[in-house]
């Protein structure tokens, strides 16, 4: 697992079976090691490592034989950013997926992309939609797609999906994610002003976390899948929406102020029902409900 430190990856480390063998690798992360020892992960093997270096993959990839699985989740976590820092983006979400296939090998590969790849369309989306994206962010997670499909044809990937992931939300997930600060700001503080950053029409779609680990991993157990397909929760809101559901939630009336630009204006919702038919999927907590969850998660860690 690539990006094992990260909000998706902790969860998914917690949730896997005791008898994998796990290569949890991570870069930047000061508590990953207190985390796997913490919660008693002894199937995982921390690897702290620069994929984008030329040299990064060195103390993983050695192995006589491929491994049978990967998830890839390592990315530049911040889509905003790769606006101003594009060369940057494109290191972290691209060139990193590059530089770890031409140093190892992969049975089942499964690549977590973003439903940013439909920067620009409007309404249904879904796989066989024409892209063209113009966000940084997008753009390199688009041709990390691509890519795959040069490293499944030289035989260094067995079969690969990518995922192109709608969001999910709860433990872990940075401070500066939008759940945590509606949760914080709301639940936590009792202050019902917040401010929206762009006009608040913006599209969200997000799972609680216990629902995309749910999902992923029979991604990880089985080839039985599609190159390329959504996963999202099929219940897009608007920000201001949101914000308005996650005040009620916690008994507020919410006073709601708009400032500024967003660099990525979302006016797409998947119509891609492949793993949802696939796998029988639908999602099972409630908005409200994972906002509670969270809150709990938060106060726990007193935040």
């Amino acid at each position: 697992m690539t990006g094992a430190s990260g909000f998706i990856g902790r969860n998914v480390l917690l949730a896997l079976p005791q008898d994998w063998e796990v290569t949890a690798v991570y870069h930047q992360s000061e508590n990953f090691d207190d985390f796997i020892t913490a919660n008693g992960l002894n199937q995982v093997t921390p690897v702290r490592a620069d994929l984008t270096a030329s040299d990064g993959t060195e103390r993983f990839s050695a192995n006589s034989k491929p491994y049978d699985a990967c998830l890839y989740l390592a990315a530049n976590g911040d889509p905003a950013v790769s606006v101003t820092q594009p060369a940057f983006d494109l290191q972290a979400n691209c060139l990193a997926v590059v530089r770890l296939l031409e140093q190892s090998e992969f049975d089942r590969f499964v690549y977590f992309s973003s439903g940013a790849v439909y920067d620009g369309l409007r309404g249904d989306v879904d796989p066989s939609s024409r892209v063209a994206p113009r966000l940084p962010y997008a753009i390199s997670k688009l041709a990390a797609e691509r890519y795959l499909s040069h490293f499944v044809k030289q035989g260094r990937i067995g079969q690969s999906t990518s995922v192109r992931f709608f969001g999910a939300y709860g433990p872990h997930e940075p401070a500066r994610k939008i759940y945590s600060r509606l949760v914080k700001r709301f639940g936590i503080e009792g202050n019902p002003e917040f401010t929206i950053r762009g006009d608040g029409s913006n599209l969200i779609d997000a799972m609680y976390v216990d629902d995309a680990v749910a999902a992923i991993l029979p991604l990880l157990d089985s080839s039985e899948w599609p190159s390329v397909m959504d996963l999202a929760c099929g219940r897009p809101v608007s920000l201001s929406e949101l914000v308005r559901v996650a005040a009620t939630a916690f008994g507020l009336d919410p006073e709601i102020t708009f400032e500024g630009e967003v660099p990525e204006y979302i006016e797409f919702r998947s119509a891609d029902r492949t793993f949802a038919d696939l796998a029988n999927f639908d999602p099972q907590t409630g908005l409200t409900e994972g906002l509670h969850k969270l809150r709990e998660f938060l106060v726990g860690k007193n935040v």
